[in-house]
């Protein structure tokens, strides 16, 4: 349901923005929003679903989520949009702190990986269906029937996990809080994508710096601090989170910019667009589960580099698209991200997640995914960022269409450099990173 409500939203951004008469700028900020809301609170809700029932967090996660969804569908102006999104992001964060412990927890140590790709799947067929099926519902009944479509599935899934879900191991002690910490971070979060959306600016930035700065001393002071210190001791967890930033941080540039590419420079409509962005979580969807029970064979370490190499050949194809249309070209380079994804995600979780202890899969699960939504966050603001930039420099002089290519054109070249840092790291992290059956 998650994957599935954000794939649709990047077809129906082009249409939110010309309802709302906003640019590009505004608009990404109903993406912004979402990714920062469940940044911030993934940790905490990871932390209280270990000292409590992670199952009944879960399942009170889908019914948030509906209630937010129909928010966002009655929404008639921008700001409420955004405040609803924020609402939705909530119920978001508490499934994604604790779905995968549950998951990791469900199986032996030789099934975790084919587990966690099965979910990959899952995650693959959400962000499969849901270009296509928002391109649909963007044409037929307008961009608020892609929210209104979230409120039975939500009302569903919370009936179901309510009844299905099995208990996880906890303590069941008194939650503790550390409600410094949390604000700390989710200010510094917030401030940091703030600074780094629509140009960079330099004393928010600093303003950012310093919340990290202060966040890391108020964990250290704390009794029982928000970020577990001891679980950076583990190399691969360690590792993973580092390649996890980078590789997650590159899929918003696509998700985010190419319908926008698709219906200005091609001219395609929602429902082609949506089509088109099929390509990668179809892949995706085949690759993951695959890639996962792989990875309890031979390690995660030569399918995430493998990941990252072909992350770098999607991007580097992609970044030499111009105002003709080049089918071949958009398929390969949308097929080689899509499969890229796949062999990157479960290998990569299963290999956190058997490195840590089993009273802490669900904070270990909220960190996981805070660092994929932190990445998100940030890969939005800094690609936007990026291209209105150069887009805003050069169309004085070179026109739109030139400028528009450029930018596109700089904007993928920089995902491909990100995406080789990754594969940096995933190459120092082999002695580190063993198959789970062993």
């Amino acid at each position: 349901m998650s994957t599935l409500d954000g794939s649709i939203l990047n077809i129906a951004n082009p249409t939110i923005a010309d309802s709302f008469k906003v640019n590009i700028d505004a608009v990404q900020w109903i993406v912004t929003i979402y990714m920062l809301v469940i940044t911030a609170t993934l940790m905490f809700w990871g932390k209280l679903g270990d000292q409590t029932d992670s199952e009944r967090l879960y399942s009170l996660g889908f019914l948030l989520f509906a209630i937010g969804s129909l928010a966002c569908s009655l929404s008639f102006t921008l700001i409420l949009l955004i405040t609803a999104r924020a609402f939705q992001a909530l119920g978001a964060s508490m499934m994604m702190a604790t779905g995968i412990g549950i998951v990791f927890n469900s199986f032996p140590p030789g099934e975790r990986g084919k587990a966690l790709g099965f979910t990959g799947s899952m995650v693959g067929i959400g962000n499969m269906t849901g270009p296509g099926l928002g391109g649909l519902l963007v044409a037929a009944w307008g961009w608020k029937s892609i929210f209104l479509i979230n409120v039975p599935i939500g009302l569903i899934g919370f009936l179901l996990a309510s009844k299905y879900l099995p208990s996880q191991p906890s303590p069941k002690t008194k939650p503790d809080f550390d409600i410094p910490g949390t604000i700390t971070f989710a200010l510094f979060a917030f401030t940091l994508v703030i600074s780094l959306a629509s140009g960079i600016k330099p004393v928010l930035l600093g303003i950012s710096i310093f919340l990290f700065a202060l966040f890391i001393w108020l964990e250290n002071k704390h009794e029982k601090p928000m970020l577990d210190f001891s679980l950076f001791k583990e190399k691969s967890f360690t590792y993973g989170n580092i390649m996890a930033f980078f590789a997650y941080s590159t899929q918003t540039f696509v998700t985010f910019l190419l319908p926008f590419y698709f219906e200005n420079m091609l001219h395609y409509s929602p429902t082609v667009s949506g089509l088109m962005m099929t390509i990668p979580p179809l892949s995706m969807a085949i690759t993951a589960p695959l890639a996962g029970n792989l990875s309890d064979k031979i390690g995660p370490t030569r399918l995430t580099t493998a990941s990252f190499i072909l992350l770098i050949a999607a991007f580097l194809s992609l970044s030499s698209l111009d105002q003709q249309v080049n089918l071949p070209l958009i398929i390969t380079g949308l097929l080689l991200l899509g499969i890229g994804n796949g062999c990157f995600g479960s290998p990569n979780n299963s290999a956190i997640m058997g490195s840590i202890p089993s009273n802490k899969t669900g904070y270990t699960g909220g960190f996981i995914s805070t660092i994929r939504n932190f990445s998100f966050s940030l890969g939005v603001a800094v690609s936007v960022a990026t291209f209105s930039g150069i887009l805003n420099y050069n169309s004085p002089r070179l026109g739109y269409i030139a400028a528009y290519i450029i930018a596109h054109h700089v904007v993928f070249c920089l995902a491909a450099a990100l995406a080789a840092c990754g594969l940096i790291f995933s190459l120092l992290s082999t002695q580190y990173r063993k198959p789970t059956a062993e």
